[in-house]
């Protein structure tokens, strides 16, 4: 719930007392009404949002907004977008939302992260593969994902611990990469992939490792996933 202050008793006004004293008191208590408001609203905004969750659902979150990104409209719930910044129509620069897609373990539920973004904004994982990734390559190979060859980054620049996950056999391959965080629990979302979406915008997407079994569909349902918010 969001951490404002009780203002019940503001119901029991006094009489008004004609005196330049209580009048000053007056509109210094509105003001400390008002900017406790405020910053109950600035500071508690995300915390009420989580609270509501399986709630009945407020009107302003089930509410749609129409947004613009590059060329491409999308009808987005207002309940996918967890910044209330970002619950409006028009164009913006990004949008960040989460969708549970079937990308886990046996088709299993797993979140992932996503960022739209116009395109020419951030390069593709795969466009950072040969112009990045390839000199920073560390002489060792991993294996463990099906199709895809695992290259450890040199641990200079901030890259220790991460490494690249591609497939070696095709002009725009799929890659990602992963990081090993010190303490890893189920369903960390520790690997990210930047891809060209059809509709000429760039999603950066960051999720599970388990996900990479399904690397081969993994864009299919990014894509499949927003198909129905595009106007």
């Amino acid at each position: 719930m969001v951490n404002v202050n009780s203002l019940s008793d503001t119901r029991q006004i006094a009489p008004p007392v004609r005196s330049v004293g209580s009048a000053l008191y007056t509109a210094i208590a509105i003001c400390l009404i008002v900017a406790m408001a405020a910053l109950g609203a600035a500071y508690g905004i995300r915390g009420w949002i989580n609270s509501m969750a399986g709630e009945a659902t407020p009107a302003e979150l089930s509410a749609s907004h129409i947004i613009t990104i590059g060329a491409q409209r999308y009808v987005m719930p207002a309940a996918l977008l967890p910044d209330p910044i970002q619950h409006r129509d028009g164009f913006a620069d990004r949008m960040d939302f989460t969708l549970a897609l079937p990308l886990g373990a046996g088709g299993k539920l797993s979140e992932v992260a996503i960022t739209i973004m116009p395109r020419g904004r951030t390069r593709t994982s795969a466009a950072l593969l040969d112009s990045v990734y390839l000199h920073q390559f560390a002489p060792a190979q991993l294996s463990g994902v099906p199709g895809l060859v695992g290259k450890p980054l040199e641990p200079g620049a901030g890259t220790a611990g991460e490494t690249v996950w591609y497939d070696p056999l095709h002009a725009n391959p799929f890659v990602a990469k992963c990081m090993t965080p010190v303490a890893m629990t189920p369903g960390d979302r520790t690997c990210l992939r930047v891809l060209a979406l059809t509709d000429r915008n760039t999603a950066i997407v960051t999720f599970d490792p388990a996900a990479l079994d399904n690397w081969r569909r993994f864009d299919a349902e990014i894509e499949a996933a927003l198909a129905p918010l595009r106007k």
